[in-house]
């Protein structure tokens, strides 16, 4: 590769590092505007080059697995992202992207580059831009994801090169990632409605729409990358999550599909199993997001056999299609729980021992723990987090009213995790048992061991293992409202929608927070101690099916405003190059 041109104010070293280890013999200064000289450039050198080009825009080094993957993709390739992390110039996050060009279309690129910079009056991405100019210059681009480990082999191998049709098709169309999003979750609902009947064509009517609403997330998400829709950094975090709540949604209405069918308890008590394990892997991989970012953990890079073995969705789903086809829903619940227990055991090891080499790198325990203790003992400090829309770990928990209050009282000076623990074990040992043996004021004994764990609700959360905590909580919370529900005969549609009504509004806290515009105190939600103190109190009163309909209905009403009106509208910005 001959020449690689950078639309930054300066070409970072790190950056010019990578470029010359990937064979590049020269890197140009394009200039640190999107249009103008900086992209005139871009067109004067494409006439010339000869070879492929890259572009790439930001002022830091590219994830070295992106560019080895655009490298290795051949033809015309893109990939447009944010970095993590605050930026050099304060924000929460930086633009970045770059494009390789092949050299049959270098004469492509050059008309398209000086096209952008001579009509457009606004400050879109710029990668975007050229992608959207290649299209109707007739130049198809493969746009690749940010994270392709978490996508699994299937999805790379099989979805992914449909999706890449899929996505080049709603390019050229203008459609939007949230209306494909919108387009996946219909065909995973039905998907999940057919699931609900056992005759055979129903379950292919069920597999297939399953599959493409797969690929239609695949695709949008590939769309998102494309930096087309995403020009400001609120609608590119808006785009995140809801695809991870559509995704979230088609799986959790499967499995109540599944479940449905059949009909009897034992079979929702799995599907329930199976829709708490999504949940809590969900949240769990979100927070380690956080505390690695935090702590400069990475992750390392998985084989496509390591990447199977961690369950991703698109083997999830595999795994659906085979046993429902050829087996019960049952056998599919079991495979699922099964397979989810090696998947958790795998990657939770693979964490332990990234965090103990960490620890031994930086061999200084004591300084570690003493700023620990000089966080956690400055209670002014610590409120003040509190108080404010946070971007850290606290704000994954979902407290409510009661747990901020009871973490008031240690003001921060408790670790989180031993009281998590201590309530989950205290709400599955006795729903283990069985809620209804339980008489009395009793029923509220998981409820009050649970909310122990808001004493920890004010702590900064920067133990190694802190992290666990609010995926505990939310396991905790899980157990409690279907144990309890099942015990009382509640019908379990209706406690299957109040677990997913729930699953999806902590998910949807914990989003707010990773995008720094956390909640301290889920005042409309209730928090996950509110929650269980209302169906604690529903209990005592012998309510309880009437509570399990009201919060569902409730949450579920939170939700699609949220969703609709919230985070849908950040992503229906305007492009601002046409």
């Amino acid at each position: 590769m001959t020449v690689a041109l950078v639309l930054a104010a300066e070409a970072d070293a790190g950056m010019c590092g990578q470029l010359a280890a990937l064979g590049v013999r020269r890197v140009d200064l394009a200039g640190s505007g999107a249009y103008g000289a900086g992209l005139l450039t871009v067109a004067a050198a494409a006439r010339v080059a000869g070879e492929r080009v890259m572009l790439c825009v930001g002022d830091g080094p590219v994830p070295g697995e992106v560019l080895a993957r655009l490298i290795d993709a051949g033809g015309t390739a893109a990939f447009t992202g944010r970095t993590g992390g605050t930026g050099r110039t304060g924000g929460t996050s930086g633009s970045m992207g770059v494009l390789v060009v092949d050299a049959p279309d270098l004469d492509a690129l050059a008309d398209a580059a000086l096209s952008v910079a001579t009509t457009s009056h606004k400050d879109p991405d710029p990668i975007g831009a050229l992608i959207t100019e290649l299209a109707r210059l007739g130049v198809p681009t493969l746009v690749l994801d940010a994270d392709p480990a978490a996508a699994g082999a299937v999805a790379r191998l099989l979805a992914d090169p449909v999706a890449q049709h899929i996505s080049q098709w709603a390019l050229a169309r203008d459609l939007a990632p949230s209306s494909l999003a919108g387009i996946s979750a219909g065909l995973g609902l039905i998907a999940a409605a057919w699931f609900t009947e056992s005759s055979l064509s129903a379950k292919a009517i069920a597999i297939a729409a399953l599959l493409a609403a797969f690929m239609a997330g695949r695709a949008a998400s590939l769309v998102a990358a494309s930096g087309r829709w995403s020009n400001t950094a609120q609608s590119c975090l808006a785009m995140d999550w809801l695809s991870t709540a559509a995704a979230l949604s088609i799986e959790l209405a499967i499995y109540a599909g599944l479940a449905f069918r059949v009909g009897t308890l034992g079979t929702w008590r799995l599907a329930m199993a199976a829709m708490g394990m999504l949940a809590v892997r969900t949240l769990a991989e979100l927070c380690y997001d956080r505390a690695a970012q935090r702590r400069s953990l990475r992750r390392s890079a998985l084989n496509r056999f390591e990447q199977v073995i961690t369950l991703p969705a698109g083997e999830r789903y595999l795994l659906i299609a085979v046993t429902v086809l050829f087996a019960s829903p049952r056998v599919t619940f079991l495979a699922l729980l099964g397979w989810g227990v090696v998947a958790a055991a795998y990657v939770l090891a693979g964490r332990v021992f990234g965090q103990a080499l960490l620890t031994a790198v930086a061999g200084d325990s004591a300084a570690v723990a003493g700023d620990s203790a000089a966080v956690a003992g400055d209670s002014a400090a610590v409120a003040g987090v509190k108080a404010e829309g946070i971007d850290d770990l606290p704000a994954y928990r979902d407290d409510g009213i009661a747990s901020h209050w009871i973490g008031s009282i240690v003001q921060g000076r408790l670790p989180p995790l031993l009281a998590a623990v201590v309530g989950l074990l205290v709400t599955s040992v006795l729903a283990a048992l069985g809620m209804a043996n339980l008489p009395g004021i009793l029923v509220l004994t998981p409820v009050e061991a649970m909310l122990l764990a808001g004493l920890g609700s004010w702590h900064p959360h920067d133990g190694p293992w802190d992290w666990l905590a609010p995926p505990l909580l939310l396991a905790g919370e899980f157990v409690f409202i279907a144990a309890l529900g099942l015990a009382q005969q509640v019908p379990p549609v209706a406690v299957a929608a109040l677990l997913a009504a729930v699953v999806l509004r902590h998910v949807d806290v914990a989003f707010r927070a990773r995008h720094a515009v956390g909640i301290s105190v889920d005042s409309f939600g209730l928090g996950w101690d509110g929650r269980m103190l209302l169906l604690g109190l529903a209990a005592l009163s012998e309510v309880v099916p009437f509570a399990y309909y009201g919060l569902a209905g409730y949450l579920w009403l939170l939700f699609a405003w949220d969703f609709l009106g919230g985070w849908l509208t950040d992503t229906e910005v305007d492009r601002g190059y046409a």
